[in-house]
């Protein structure tokens, strides 16, 4: 009887083992739908990889395991390719595309000697985070919060600032420019005064382009620990272009174009994006790109919000157009150089960087909102094109080959 019953709760604890097992291997279904958004978001083939400048299929990649099959290759690529490159789905979970402006940075756990390998966490954590990612135009600022917090209360602690230096690298060389400004008295970007929390706020110069960093000299804790905290953010002072704030729309073959006015002051090739998100409830659904060369003027550029999206996405209209951002493109390669065969390949080997890659364009933060539309006025037809039927074909024969 008593071994009977030794052996009846052996199997009740091994299928509570094996069960328990099950349940912490399986992805939850909300880390599942996060992979597949961002796949879906792409707007390049997800089922190509850049290598050294080339588009390769993953299962010819020996960097992809043995996981990769052309089967599975063609069944990614035949739900990516519902639409087009230039206009795709977004869910709330997209949070580099849905909160393009900000970039968390995570906090540090703090240690009293970091050349000591051995050091351990000394019992504080600092957050040095910018509150936007990048400083865009002549007379914007970039303003940086500072907090550091006992592990174990998470109280804020005094924080001393003695001495802070901003600065710029370029090709080995350090630029440094003028020193950020700080406080927290409750004025110049700080939001409480004697919170503990420290707000620095810095201007750019003209020529502060470029990635740049921030240092600070700091003493924190009850015990007067010193540290030096360092965080970046992207400067960007030259005004090459700025959305006006004026829109237009209009249905085109089932799908929605909405022309976005913008003033351009430097000529050149400009990848601009826009978010697309249903009104009643702030749920994103979709963001265009446009890529082309813009001349000096004021100007629309089209972003193409297309139909089968709408429709999957299931919500009625009105919109909301927002986040419309980009960057004039600013890298030694001229695109018409790959159409010159040989001579535009010594071009383009010749070529070198002397400048950041980009210069970004004054965002419209605001929003637009169209007009009513149902969801039955959009295409439910999926986006067909020659390259996409080229690289269908060339799956299927990869399948065939086998």
């Amino acid at each position: 009887m008593v071994q009977n019953l030794k052996i009846w709760i052996l199997g009740i604890v091994g299928i509570l083992v094996v069960f328990g097992i099950v349940f912490f291997l399986k992805p939850s279904s909300k880390s599942t739908t996060k992979d597949k958004d961002t796949v879906m978001s792409k707007t390049s083939d997800p089922t190509m990889k850049k290598i050294e400048g080339n588009d390769t299929t993953l299962s010819d990649s020996s960097e992809t395991g043995s996981g990769i099959t052309p089967e599975f290759l063609l069944e990614q690529y035949m739900e990516w390719s519902q639409y087009p490159p230039h206009s795709r789905p977004i869910s709330n979970l997209n949070v580099d595309l849905v909160e393009p402006f900000f970039v968390f940075e995570s906090p540090i756990e703090m240690i009293d000697d970091p050349k000591d390998p051995n050091a351990m966490p000394n019992g504080y954590r600092c957050h040095f985070q910018p509150k936007t990612w990048a400083v865009i135009g002549p007379n914007s600022e970039m303003f940086v919060t500072l907090e550091c917090r006992n592990t174990k209360t998470n109280q804020t602690t005094p924080i001393k600032v003695n001495e802070t230096r901003v600065f710029r690298e370029w090709e080995g060389q350090r630029f440094s420019t003028l020193r950020a400004e700080f406080n927290d008295d409750g004025k110049d970007g700080d939001e409480i005064a004697k919170d503990n929390i420290i707000t620095f706020k810095w201007r750019p110069t003209k020529n502060d382009w470029g990635q740049m960093t921030l240092e600070a000299d700091v003493v924190y804790g009850t015990e007067g620990k010193k540290a030096t905290v360092t965080s970046t953010f992207f400067s960007s002072p030259n005004k090459v272009a700025e959305f006006t704030g004026n829109f237009r729309e209009t249905m085109v073959d089932g799908s929605l174009v909405v022309y976005a006015t913008i003033q351009v002051y430097k000529t050149g090739n400009y990848h601009l994006e826009a978010n697309l998100k249903e009104a009643a409830e702030g749920n994103f659904l979709a963001y265009a790109t446009f890529d082309g060369q813009l001349k000096q003027g004021t100007q629309e550029v089209e972003f193409l919000f297309y139909g089968k999206i709408l429709r999957d996405k299931g919500y009625d209209g009105p919109y909301l157009i927002t986040d419309v951002r980009g960057h004039r493109v600013n890298l030694p390669i001229d695109p018409a150089w790959f159409d010159q065969g040989e001579e535009g390949l010594k071009k383009i080997q010749a070529a070198k960087t002397t400048e950041p890659d980009k210069e970004l364009v004054i965002p419209f933060r605001d929003e637009f909102k169209t007009k009513p539309y149902s969801i039955t006025q959009f295409t439910k037809k999926a986006w067909e094109s020659e390259d996409k039927t080229n690289r269908i074909k060339e799956l299927k024969e990869m399948i065939s080959n086998k």
